[in-house]
Formats: structure tokens, sequence, C-alpha cells
């Protein structure tokens, strides 16, 4: 008997050794371009019932951070360096100095003195797999199975939703296989396809009897949006609320849950999105289903959670597989305040839909900017952790309220794998990795930071060390926010604590000195050789007129002033254009309304004032020399504002009734204007000295 009980005590304990050595599988899922409180587990109406189990069973953290951008956060989150140190500073397109050099931080592809999560992993024993978007360089021939994973199922860089959306194009293991030839099924929605195949790949992991690495990267919340019908046809009427409403629901949850403090005010709405209650009921309605739609396409990303996260549970890999889940960026307020509705049938594999200003003020409910900001609306991301094994018992729905950033995502997965960063990799030194591991918050415990957290992206900065956060955009003064007392950014304290800022903007420098951030700018390319514009300062026009390149206004930073007096048309039409796609204003009317549309590089201001005009009409337009524009008529006036004047002049002159080159305005395409303008007066103020960075 003695001899048995030993035989069973020693086959027990080796037992038990095989499960403590047993390492544990990790899967990150990433969405695109989804706001900080857009689950329904961060305070939102929408329905996201997968997510929000995984937060009731795991952890919600509340200040984690993401890059501001698509391309820098999939760089940061892959490699656990900044994204300018692996070499994405911005997006993909390469940039090169003045001698022909290509810019380390802006080279547009990972870098090869970076490593990457799966090839680390990889080197520890795991079996690494991706599904979705990789958008880090394929263009330049950086492909994920040259990066470590032995399985794919990608996109180059997203853009779609259905087989026959344009621009879809699926590599299957490296392998060009277009929009459904095998192995992919013939009719697929991408938010399905992508954890479908990540089962298939983990059930490969499984009978190789490997632990697992899955990096699941949605498209799913990004424009251009597209969903199924009947998805959309659920959430019509919906959002009928409105911004403002929704928005104080949203922030009354978000206290009442504890994650945010209820001394933060939510922000204020905009200047230039307009009240709710102000719009007409057939643009309510047209918002409603702009909004409709990104309810579909994020419920949709939800299900696809649900389906992975139910085949762990029954493959009896759930309880062993860390599962991590946060957004490139923060709401996305590109194509300007109306947003854009292009399409026979919004929502379909063939619509143009994004959902604009409006509803992205809504997304980081109740932060301050968007995407491509460094303000806290555009880096702030939910994450919500999940490992039954670790976070158990008080843990379980709790929320984490440390600081942390995307660099911390490798370190975590290093540590819990047992892995080794290496100092060199295929014959290179390799960066130092910037983060640090998780797995103390999953335990309850104080994470090991000892370094502030810094962030660059096209000019904005920010530096946040403790509680203390200073931004800035680009080309503007540091502004300085205590968070723990004001994370909405309502208070700027750089006037009072001039010591605080000097103190980290050196930090930022040093920073961005050894982060190939510099010079800033470089994210840029180029400017063509534009046309330098008429040396006079004041135009009048008339219907017809139209004023080519060195004979159209110098628009480069200065003030704007333009008065129309005309008689309203009977349908729409451009008063008058400067400019094309990348640079310039318009004046015109659309969809019966009278707009002031400016546009250059990523910032897209409109300022509307509604109709119906009727009669004589004389209408003032006005960008100020400190960016607010206002558009007056009939006694009406609508303000906004932009961050910059014109830094550029655009290619396109200068046309009066007609956009005569490629379509500046909110239009798809121009409509001439049918009425009668007598005259178009254009005055440019003094030039403006360009600010120092």
């Amino acid at each position: 008997m003695k001899l048995l009980a030993s035989f069973l005590l020693a086959i027990a304990a080796s037992g038990l050794a095989h499960a403590q050595e047993t390492k544990p599988n990790i899967v990150v899922f990433l969405v695109d371009d989804m706001g900080w409180s857009d689950l329904g587990c961060y305070g939102s109406e929408l329905k996201t019932p997968n997510l929000d189990a995984l937060a009731k069973n795991g952890l919600r953290f509340t200040q984690f951070y993401n890059g501001a951008r698509c391309c820098p956060t999939r760089a940061s989150l892959l490699t656990g360096l900044y994204a300018h140190q692996a070499g994405v500073g911005h997006m993909t397109e390469e940039r090169r100095d003045e001698q022909g050099k290509v810019r380390p931080g802006y080279s547009g592809r990972l870098n090869d003195t970076s490593v990457t999560i799966p090839e680390v992993l990889g080197t520890a024993g795991y079996f690494t797999a991706m599904t979705g978007k990789w958008h880090v360089g394929q263009n330049h021939g950086v492909r994920p199975e040259l990066r470590g994973f032995q399985r794919t199922l990608t996109a180059a860089a997203g853009g779609f939703y259905f087989p026959d959306s344009p621009g879809t194009r699926i590599f299957y293991n490296g392998t060009d296989v277009g929009t459904n030839s095998a192995p992919l099924p013939k009719e697929w929605y991408a938010s399905d396809l992508w954890p479908e195949f990540g089962l298939k790949f983990i059930d490969e992991a499984i009978t190789e009897k490997k632990p697992f690495f899955l990096y699941n990267a949605f498209n799913a919340p990004h424009f251009p949006l597209q969903a199924p019908d009947e998805d959309i046809a659920r959430w019509r009427g919906k959002f009928k609320a409105g911004w403002d409403k929704l928005r104080e629901a949203r922030y009354r949850k978000q206290i009442e849950n504890g994650l945010i403090d209820p001394k933060w005010p939510l922000s204020a709405r905009p200047e230039d999105v307009p009240a709710w209650d102000s719009l007409s009921a057939e643009d309510q309605d047209r918002y409603d289903h702009l909004m409709a739609i990104y309810a579909a396409v994020l419920e949709r990303m939800d299900k696809g959670v649900g389906t992975l996260v139910e085949g762990l549970r029954q493959r009896g890999q759930l309880d062993n597989t860390l599962i991590l889940f946060l957004s490139d960026n923060g709401g996305n307020a590109e194509a300007g305040v109306r947003g854009r509705s292009n399409g026979d049938k919004l929502g379909d594999a063939k619509s143009d839909v994004f959902i604009g200003k409006t509803w992205a003020t809504l997304n980081n409910t109740p932060f301050v900017r968007y995407k491509h900001y460094t303000d806290e609306g555009g880096i702030s991301t939910p994450l919500i952790a999940h490992w039954p094994a670790v976070i158990k018992d008080q843990r379980r729905g709790a929320i984490e309220k440390q600081p942390g950033h995307l660099i911390d995502i490798l370190a975590t997965a290093v540590d819990i794998a047992g892995a080794e960063y290496p100092a060199e990799f295929k014959g290179k030194a390799i960066t130092p990795k910037e983060g640090v591991s998780l797995l103390p918050a999953f335990k309850g415990e104080k994470l090991a930071r000892t370094k502030p957290i810094f962030w660059e992206h096209e000019g904005n900065r920010a530096v946040r060390e403790g509680d203390l956060k200073l931004v800035a955009l680009e080309n503007q003064a540091w502004r300085l926010y205590d968070l723990a007392a004001d994370r909405s950014e309502q208070k700027d304290l750089a006037a009072e604590r001039p010591e605080v800022v000097k103190d980290l903007a050196a930090k930022w420098d040093a920073w961005a000195a050894r982060s190939n951030v510099l010079p800033l700018g470089s994210w840029r390319a180029p400017e063509p050789d534009g046309p330098k514009g008429s040396k006079e300062r004041n135009f009048t026009l008339k219907t017809g007129d139209y004023l080519e390149g060195d004979k159209a206004p110098d628009l480069r930073n200065r003030p704007i002033t333009i008065t129309a007096d005309f008689d309203a048309p009977k349908g729409d039409g451009v008063i008058a254009a400067q400019g094309g796609t990348a640079h310039g204003f318009s004046l015109s009317i659309h969809h019966g309304k009278l707009v002031f549309f400016l546009r250059s590089r990523g910032d897209v201001v409109s300022v509307e004032l509604p109709g119906p005009f009727n009669g004589p009409v004389q209408a003032k337009a006005v960008l100020a020399s400190n960016g607010k524009i206002t558009l007056s008529a009939a006694g009406n006036e609508a303000s906004g504002t932009r961050e910059k004047l014109f830094a550029s002049n655009p290619i396109d002159g200068l046309s009066i009734g007609e956009d005569h080159g490629p379509a500046v305005g909110p239009y798809k395409k121009a409509a001439r204007f049918d009425g009668t303008i007598r005259s178009v007066n254009i005055t440019l103020g003094k030039k403006k000295k360009k600010q120092a960075p």
C-alpha cells in the first residue's frame, strides 16, 4: 500500500509540475477607429455582449493608450517600441531627407532593428498566427509571414468588409487569394472571417501541442462602413435622441460604473458640431442612418469576438488564454462635420460611409479631439484583459486605473511566455524594449513603470508622467493638465506651473531625439512646387471667372474673407472654389444649405447655415488669423475652428459659379450655380509668420 501511495503521489506531482510548465496562450484583438466609450462596458448604448462578458470576468483598464493612428499603433503593439523606433512614425509611405536617405523614423515599414511578438515567442516554442489587417509595410515587402507569423490570413491595409467591396484583396499564408478563392468561402463578412480562420490556426497549434499566439486585427469599425442589411435595420431610428443626449447618457453611465471620476467634466460639444435639436428632420434621419451603420459594424465585430472566445471554451483553452482587446486610435472625425454618405444603398459593399466629426465626438465621450491627435480623445483606448487562470476572485470585473501603453503588450507577452527578449536577432542589434509587463496589474499589484509615456503624431505631441500630461497641437504651445483632477483636459495649468512645463518638455525633447522622431514634420511628403499666387490681396469676380496658378489668391498663412452677393439657385451649386482634393476652399449651396468648406492635408472643416434661401442673398465667409471660421447670411451666423491657416497654395485655381478642378467641397461632383452671382469679393489679410514647433 505504501508503495502504491508513493507511486500515486509521484504521478500527481508530475502532473502538477506539467500544469505549472504549461505556457499560456495569448490572443490579441485589435479594432480600427473605435472610440474609448463605444463598448457597452465603457458606457455605450451600443450592444457588445461578448466583450462585456469578457470585462465582467476580467479587467477593464481605464487609462490605457494607443498611438493615435492606425499604422503607428500596429508597429508599436507588435514590437514593444515607440512607433518611430520601429520605423513607422506615420503611415506606410517612405520619407527621405535632403540627401535622399530614408528617415529612420519614417521608413513606412517595420525595420530590422525591431523584433515582433511572434518572432520572440516563436523562439519560445509558440505557434504564431495572424488574421486581419497588417498595414505596417507590405507595400515595401514587409509581410507578416516574414516577421514571425507561421500562419496568416490577412489584408495588406484593410478598407473592405465584403468579397465585392472595392479594394478587397486577401492573402493566405502569403499567397494572394483575391476575394473568394480557396480556402475562402464564396460569401463572407470580414468580422466573421478573421475569427473563423483564427480558430482553424488554433486547431493546428493544438494538434502540434504548442501554446499559441493569435493576433486578430479587425478592420472594423474603420470606414468605409459596411454591414449586412438586417444588422443595419435593427439600429435604424435608435440614434434620433442625438449626439448631445447620448453623450450625456454615456457620461452618466461612466460615472455610475466607476470608469471616470465625477469631477472630470464632460467636454463641450465642438463649436462646428451643431446642436442636435437645431437639425432638420431630414438631417437627423441621415445622421441616424450613418450611426446605425456604425453600430451594425461594431455589433458584428463583437459577434466575431464571441465566436473565437466560444471556440476557445469548446477546445478547453479558455482558462489558460490571456485575451487582450483594444483599439488603434480614438474615434475618427475624418470627412468633417457632415461625414460621408456616398452610394446608392448606404452600408452595402459599394457604398462609402464615414460617420464624421459629430458622432466621433460621441465615440470619445468625455474626452476632447479624435484620431490623429494626442489629446485624450485621440489616444485613449479601452483595454479588456481576460485570463481566468490568473485574473480570479475579487479581481474579476475589476477596474484597473494604472496607466498603460501599447509598448507594454510585447513586454507582457514575453513575461508570461517565459521568453527572452533578444539583444540581437538575425544578425542585427535590436532596440531594447520600452514597455513594462502588465502581469502585476492582473494580480492587483503595481506596475514597474519608471519612465514617462510619450507620443508624437503629425506634429501633435504629448508626454505623461504620473498624473501630469503635457500636450500640444502641431506648431502650437504646450498645454499642461492634471489628469487626476481633469482627464477631459479642460483646465490648462501651463501658465500656473511653468517649471513643470519646462521639465516635461525637456523629457519629451530627449525622447524625441533618441527615438527617431525628429525633425518634426518629417512625416509630410515634400510639398509640390505649387503656384506662388498673385501678389494682389483684393479680388472682385463674377460668374464664369477663373484665375489660374499665379493669378489666383495666395492663401498661404493668410486670413481670408469672402463676400458673395447672389440670387439663390433652384438647387445646389458652387459659388466659389479654389483648390482640389488636397487643399482649398469652397463656398456653395449643398443639400439646400450654405456651406463654407476648407480642406488641407488631414484637416477638413466645414461650417454651414440651413436653408432654404430665396431671392437676393449676401453671404460672408471668414477664416480669421486665429483659425476661427464664421459664415453669415440672411441674419444667421455659424462658426467653427481650424487648427491652422493654409500652409501651402492649392495647385488648382479659383473658379466662380462652379468648381473647375477636382472637387474641393463636400460634394462628390460639383453642381454649376444656376442662379445669378452679382459679385464675389475675396480679401486676404496680412501674411502671418509661421510658428516654430
